[in-house]
């Protein structure tokens, strides 16, 4: 990994955990250091801004492992 993939502006991430999710939870990548697991409530399966925020981690693998225990 090289120095520019570790100093993605925190706007990519953003859209990353909105992107990549599957399931009813998924990770959205709030700043650098938090992110939130949210409850997709739509309709077609796209996150949005009505999704409720089940629990904030400091840590993304901890939030990942969360959403993929909710989602099974």
């Amino acid at each position: 990994m090289n120095k520019q993939e570790l100093s993605q502006p925190s706007s990519a991430n953003n859209n990353e955990g909105a992107i990549t999710h599957e399931g009813r939870y998924y990770v959205q990548n709030l700043t650098e250091h938090i992110f939130l697991v949210r409850e997709c409530k739509s309709t077609n399966g796209k996150p949005g801004s009505d999704d409720s925020i089940v629990r904030s981690f400091d840590v993304r693998y901890d939030a990942y492992n969360y959403a993929n225990s909710m989602n099974e």
